[in-house]
């Protein structure tokens, strides 16, 4: 195993094995829930209109996906099947325990140990930057994924730059903060899968929770901190979207061409 996923793997076996309280994953608070969802809500809201379908028609696999609080997501969107993985055992152990809808899967993100086209959907949601190597880990979501890969990661451009960190330390792993943009994502799908028709979509937007949080507790927080941290995220994609400190990388596989809409 590359020693920096075996360190990887130490670490963050050692955070999931401490009693740390997961339960905000399962929080019923508007505002949370908002700020918890919205970028999942976002692109898998985008892949059901392209390929009109349903999340009920559809498995998925998530990948670097801890405790399953991405999965939970999921499985309430009506996603009929469930699995989450993680290279931390501890993680995967903690899982099932918080939510019994979810298939759970340990596996290396760069090395997923299962046959190709073995899910419809793959997605990953902040994981591919904690990699030694990311578009490894990219190029294995292609290869698992039977109609498309969601991955949703921080955007490399002038706000990352100015306000975002290089470097992660979780208990003594260091990670470089791995940043994509349209033309490395288009160029990683591309040279993967070729000449095969394909529908290729970077959406970039905003995400600073932490400080939305802050935001939405200032206005009492509930309801009414949603609605205004709901109108801050829609006012600064509107007019400042080019500069969104974010992206959502969706590939649909073996799609039409003529379909195809930018």
């Amino acid at each position: 195993m590359n020693t920096g996923v075996q360190k990887q793997k130490e670490t963050f076996d050692d955070i999931y094995s401490k009693p740390n309280n997961w339960s905000y994953w399962d929080d019923t608070d508007p505002l949370t829930r908002y700020l918890l969802d919205r970028r999942l809500q976002i692109g898998v809201k985008h892949l059901m209109q392209i390929t009109n379908s349903l999340p009920q028609d559809w498995d998925v696999l998530v990948i670097c996906g801890g405790v399953g609080g991405e999965g939970t997501v999921l499985a309430n969107m009506g996603f009929h099947s469930v699995t989450v993985s993680d290279i931390s055992e501890n993680a995967i152990q903690g899982c099932q325990p918080r939510d019994s809808r979810l298939k759970t899967k340990v596996m290396n993100a760069e090395n997923l140990d299962i046959p190709d086209k073995s899910y419809d959907l793959v997605l990953v949601q902040d994981g591919l930057h904690h990699l030694p190597r990311p578009v490894l880990g990219l190029t294995e979501m292609i290869r698992v994924a039977k109609k498309a890969v969601m991955m949703i990661e921080p955007h490399a451009g002038i706000v990352a730059n100015l306000l975002g960190m290089e470097w992660e330390d979780h208990g003594g792993a260091v990670n470089y903060v791995f940043r994509w943009n349209k033309l490395m994502f288009e160029q990683v799908v591309k040279s993967y899968i070729l000449q095969l028709p394909c529908y290729i979509k970077p959406i970039r937007l905003w995400n600073h929770n932490l400080v939305m949080d802050k935001v939405g507790k200032i206005f009492g927080g509930g309801q009414r901190g949603r609605v205004v941290v709901q109108c801050c995220y829609y006012l600064l994609d509107l007019c400042f979207g080019w500069l969104g400190n974010m992206m959502i990388g969706l590939l649909i596989k073996n799609f039409p061409l003529e379909n195809y809409k930018q």
